[in-house]
């Protein structure tokens, strides 16, 4: 690696870290007081919020301000370089903006692989412990397990997964219950339905249902006035807190989603937020081909022009974003159109300004 790529690189990353420090530092006191009043009336301790705001840290960085980061230290970098003639002397020793351009490339790359990364292993864990302080420590309700709950999906033991329409744990009572039965193949060998199952003598009971056999080319029903299974499961164990997406990684999400579709559920906003944690961290990268062009007409539009320029791409992301998710939400887009339309949009806004800048 050449000293002009090194030097490069190092004035980025300070301009990433920068950042990112800044917009961390942002939105959690905007959230502090959105919140504030919250934890005042709940008496929520100094530590406790401290040790709250401690594991929305990932949740924050890799769903939201990671690509906003690396476009504004792409600008700081690069404008820097061009305010103090710095990007002059680089080009009049033969680098092209194109070459100049490549180190800043594999550090957005590295960036979208670390983003990846994070969301994969860090984030679920984190937003876990964080949604568990909130449950106990903050809104105080650590019995919400013996609760009544309605309109459950639960991935349970020897390849079943269960739609609860509602359940009252502390009388072991479930209202509107379907079982499905997978076979190690994950094909559906079986399905129960059964307006009312009863927990009795440690087994369930089900109630006026019916069992669905399914066999090659066909499939048999066979119906019941009382059915009892051996269901490993008991009644606290379908109403734990259970896991948001969020607090799952990619594959386990893929996963849970399809369980969904064998269960006959409507997937669609899911795949939508499936493809959108693979084609989100990749912004790191697509931004850096925006904001590299703004970047060089620093001393020519003025430093605080160009940074308020590189906001203001951040936002039209972010509402672009959001609206291509909604759009997929309804089913008006495709979940993988839905994903990748800011994506593409900017790569082809960046091409052209790479394009301008060339001429």
């Amino acid at each position: 690696m050449k000293i002009a790529d090194k030097y490069i690189l190092k004035e980025f990353i300070k301009g990433f870290l920068l950042s990112l420090i800044g917009l961390l530092a942002i939105f959690i006191i905007v959230d502090v007081f959105e919140q504030i009043s919250k934890f005042v009336d709940k008496e929520v301790p100094v530590l406790v919020i401290i040790q709250y705001y401690f594991y929305l840290i990932p949740w924050i960085i890799g769903t939201t301000i990671s690509p906003i980061a690396c476009l504004l230290g792409c600008f700081i970098s690069i404008g820097n370089l061009s305010r103090y003639f710095e990007l002059a002397a680089l080009k009049f020793s033969g680098l092209s903006p194109y070459r100049i351009l490549l180190p800043l490339l594999i550090a957005g790359l590295i960036l979208s692989g670390l983003t990846f990364g994070l969301n994969e292993t860090l984030m679920p864990l984190t937003n876990q412990k964080k949604l568990l302080l909130e449950e106990e420590k903050i809104n105080k309700r650590p019995e919400r397990a013996l609760n009544p709950s309605k309109n459950i999906y639960y991935s349970g033991k020897d390849n079943r997964f269960y739609r609860i329409k509602f359940i009252d744990p502390k009388e072991g009572i479930i209202q509107g219950l379907t079982i499905y039965e997978f076979s190690s193949g994950h094909t559906l060998e079986k399905r129960f339905d059964a307006p009312k199952a009863v927990w009795k003598d440690d087994k369930w009971e089900l109630f006026n249902g019916s069992e669905r056999i399914f066999k090659t080319h066909s499939f048999e029903d066979i119906y019941f006035n009382s059915l009892v299974l051996n269901i490993r499961e008991k009644p606290l164990d379908f109403v734990k807190l259970r896991k948001p997406p969020l607090s799952m990684g990619f594959f386990e999400f893929k996963r849970h989603i399809e369980n969904l579709q064998r269960g006959g559920e409507d997937i669609t906003k899911e795949l939508v937020d499936l493809w959108t944690r693979i084609s989100f961290p990749f912004m790191n990268l697509i931004v850096i081909l925006l904001g590299f062009p703004l970047a060089t007409k620093v001393r020519n539009i003025g430093f605080i022009i160009g940074f308020a320029s590189a906001l203001f791409v951040s936002f039209i992301y972010w509402g672009l974003m959001q609206l291509a998710k909604a759009f997929g939400h309804t089913g008006t887009l495709s979940p993988v159109l839905a994903s990748v339309l800011p994506n593409l949009f900017f790569i082809i806004a960046g091409a052209f300004l790479l394009w301008k800048l060339r001429k």
